[in-house]
């Protein structure tokens, strides 16, 4: 069924991107500015742009809305419920907290 391969590529996209704003905050708390430090930034910064463009509202919870039938729950990923209804309220202010801190890092070098 599609929205199980809706559910897998939203579950795996939310771990990258997750992962992400965890090492791009690690990367500012303890001031190891490489590559992969850019890598992580601009992929999340991608994710950024995607989610503001479509109107603040992950596309991928459109689709799985559409894929569902009506009168059931909307799943559109492999998250504990409670969790997946507060990954922008976590996730937001971690990666404002790693965006000061690196820039913090790049201007006093």
């Amino acid at each position: 069924m599609l929205i199980t391969w809706v559910r897998l590529f939203h579950t795996l996209v939310f771990v990258v991107m997750f992962g992400a704003i965890l090492f791009l905050l690690y990367c500012g708390l303890s001031n190891q500015l490489t590559r992969w430090t850019a890598i992580a930034f601009g992929v999340t910064a991608i994710e950024v742009l995607v989610y503001a463009a479509n109107g603040f509202r992950c596309p991928l919870r459109t689709w799985a809305e559409n894929l569902t039938p009506a009168g059931q729950i909307v799943r559109d990923i492999y998250l504990p419920p409670g969790l997946s209804a507060h990954v922008v309220s976590i996730s937001t202010p971690l990666l404002g907290i790693a965006c000061l801190l690196l820039l913090g890092r790049l201007l006093t070098r």
